[in-house]
């Protein structure tokens, strides 16, 4: 049998988006601008964004995120589109 290879995503805690301005889209080519990601890493394992810190910037995320990750981008007055 062949066994399935899982790839694990890239994986990015929130704290590391406050980088980005006030109401930036996030998405692969923000994250690859800001220095965030690899767009090979980001192509070929995805991308997700965890809760762990705090972000203190309104962002609107176009990928994968955590549960938490979610409330806190809410909370920050951000949304979450996938």
């Amino acid at each position: 049998k062949n066994k399935t290879i899982k790839k694990d995503l890239e994986k990015i805690n929130l704290t590391k988006l406050n980088i980005m301005p006030a109401k930036t889209v996030v998405n692969i080519d923000s994250l690859i601008k800001y220095k965030l990601v690899k767009r090979e890493e980001a192509e070929s394992l995805g991308i997700k964004i965890l809760g762990d810190g705090e972000l203190s910037v309104s962002l609107t995320v176009n990928i994968p995120v955590s549960k938490n990750a979610k409330i806190k981008i809410e909370k920050a007055g951000g949304s979450v589109s996938v």
